[in-house]
């Protein structure tokens, strides 16, 4: 499940990567739903150190972001990544999409704040599933949405 909908593996797996990456970019915005203290800690760090390296790597030290394959590297801390992905899965897998909107949204509006390029490009990212597009406000809800149906029998032949 990703906010509330079916969704193929491979399309959660993106999904989980964006929403961490949108927990580290709007950092501490998701601070409430770290298992710990010491595990918001950890992850407030890893922003901090994004943020730094991301002012470091572009001239004049603006806040802008160097790019969707930096935010998308993996953490060096396996303590921090655990701690993300752990917040991450909990928001993706939540049964209410109406409370994964509320809980992403403010996420979201937080890093376009950093650099709305960046981030418009980041919630389109070739493989996130409709469901978290939705959810985030980048493509609206349409009348033939595809079934879940298809994720769990697979597409039909004929």
């Amino acid at each position: 499940m990703s906010c509330s909908q079916l969704v193929p593996v491979a399309q959660y797996f993106i999904d989980l990567k964006v929403v961490a990456t949108l927990i580290l970019a709007s950092w501490p915005e998701a601070g409430c739903f770290a298992a710990t203290t010491a595990l918001a800690q950890a992850i407030g760090r890893e922003a901090e150190q994004r943020l730094r390296d991301s002012r470091r790597r572009t001239p004049g030290g603006s806040k802008r972001p160097y790019g969707i394959n930096s935010l998308l590297a993996p953490m060096e801390s396996p303590l921090t990544m655990g701690a993300v992905l752990g917040i991450a899965e909990s928001v993706l897998e939540a049964r209410d999409r109406n409370w994964t909107e509320r809980v992403l949204r403010p996420l979201y509006d937080a890093a376009l704040v950093l650099h709305r390029d960046t981030f418009r490009d980041l919630a389109r990212l070739p493989g996130t599933s409709l469901a978290l597009q939705r959810v985030l406000g980048v493509v609206k809800e349409t009348a033939d949405s595809l079934s879940p149906e298809i994720y769990v029998r697979g597409p039909r032949n004929g």
